[in-house]
């Protein structure tokens, strides 16, 4: 397929990076951005070139360039093609609005994408017909799984899949710190608690068993596991990790008023 990328940031550059089989074509506000990319595809000055001659076009630009970003599509060739924004916080009908193409597709990805494991909700305002469905199962197939969705839930799904890894770093970090008060280097401490997590993923994974059957599993009464359990129950880490997920969807709310 002919794919136009608007935007060259982190995520433009995580798309590109599992796209190169396909003929791209690289714009960007900031030319060097695209140029910076040229071993993916085909970096681009003229942003109605590059809209013209794909067939499908990722906007992929911040929630505050969209209206300068909007502005490339007038008098290009956009209405026979497939718009997938993953712009956050523009619904489906402000890019109708905005861009004439013809099919719009919401999209909201995560990082892990970059190596072929990331989560893509989809939000879609009517049917794909079947050629369309071949085309987007077609791109989303190196970057990971997708998951379609009501519009109204892409604020929740950006907050638990889109924002989550972002989460996921920082409380592996701090078993990373607690691994080197230990006594463990940073070098080991860091090997062991991403084999854990690896690990215990895994194990849900292929036990199929629920979370409480797992800790049950591994708490025995008076042991180190049941003693640490106890101190995060009394700092309530659970409500803090709850309420940093709530606190990214209440911006991702703002973001779409």
């Amino acid at each position: 397929m002919k794919i136009t990328i608007i935007g060259c940031g982190n995520m433009g550059k995580a798309f590109a990076t599992q796209l190169k089989g396909h003929t791209l074509f690289l714009y960007d506000h900031f030319f060097e951005k695209s140029k910076d990319l040229a071993e993916f595809g085909l970096p681009c000055q003229d942003s109605k070139a590059a809209i013209n001659q794909s067939d499908i076009i990722i906007l992929a630009v911040k929630p505050q360039s969209f209206d300068e970003a909007s502005h490339l599509f007038e008098n290009t060739t956009c209405e026979n093609k497939m718009l997938i924004s993953i712009v956050t916080g523009i619904s489906i009908e402000k890019l109708r609005e905005k861009i004439p193409c013809q099919t719009i597709v919401r999209m909201m990805p995560n990082l892990p994408l970059i190596y072929g494991e990331g989560l893509l909700g989809v939000s879609i305002d009517k049917p794909l017909n079947s050629f369309e469905n071949e085309q987007l199962g077609e791109l989303i197939k190196p970057l990971g799984k997708m998951h379609f969705l009501e519009e109204d839930k892409m604020n929740a799904f950006t907050s638990l899949a889109g924002s989550g890894p972002g989460f996921v770093f920082a409380m592996i970090q701090s078993m990373i710190d607690a691994g080197v008060q230990l006594g463990f280097s940073n070098q080991d401490s860091t090997q062991l608690v991403l084999q854990m997590v690896k690990g215990s993923v895994h194990l849900m994974e292929i036990s199929g068993k629920g979370t409480d059957d797992l800790i049950k599993q591994i708490a025995t009464p008076k042991g180190t596991t049941r003693a640490g359990l106890d101190k995060y129950e009394e700092l309530r880490v659970n409500v803090g990790i709850k309420a940093t997920f709530l606190a990214a969807y209440a911006r991702a709310n703002e973001l779409s008023s």
